[in-house]
């Protein structure tokens, strides 16, 4: 899942913490912006089951953490996209 719309104040600790009540995190990621050392404002969580995520979208979306209400969402894998006929 991806969560958009972080406060500077939130740490992966933190994520793990709240996010963990839906299911087991197999990561988190938490990209940080080198030059303040405060993350991005967006977060990237893998669960083992996707029912884990499913839920936590359901309950998380639109909620408020530090102030802030989250967008929680799905994040689909990447494709690998074919070069079109010329």
């Amino acid at each position: 899942i991806v969560i958009e719309k972080l406060t500077k104040n939130v740490t992966a600790a933190h994520l793990r913490e709240i996010f963990g009540s839906f299911g087991d995190i197999q990561y988190v990621d938490l990209p940080m912006n080198r030059a303040f050392m405060t993350n991005r404002g967006t977060a990237y969580i893998l669960y083992y089951d996707p029912a884990d995520a499913e839920a936590a979208i359901a309950h998380m979306h639109e909620a408020q953490l530090d102030g802030a209400t989250l967008n929680v969402s799905i994040v689909l894998p990447r494709r690998a996209f074919s070069r079109s006929p010329r």
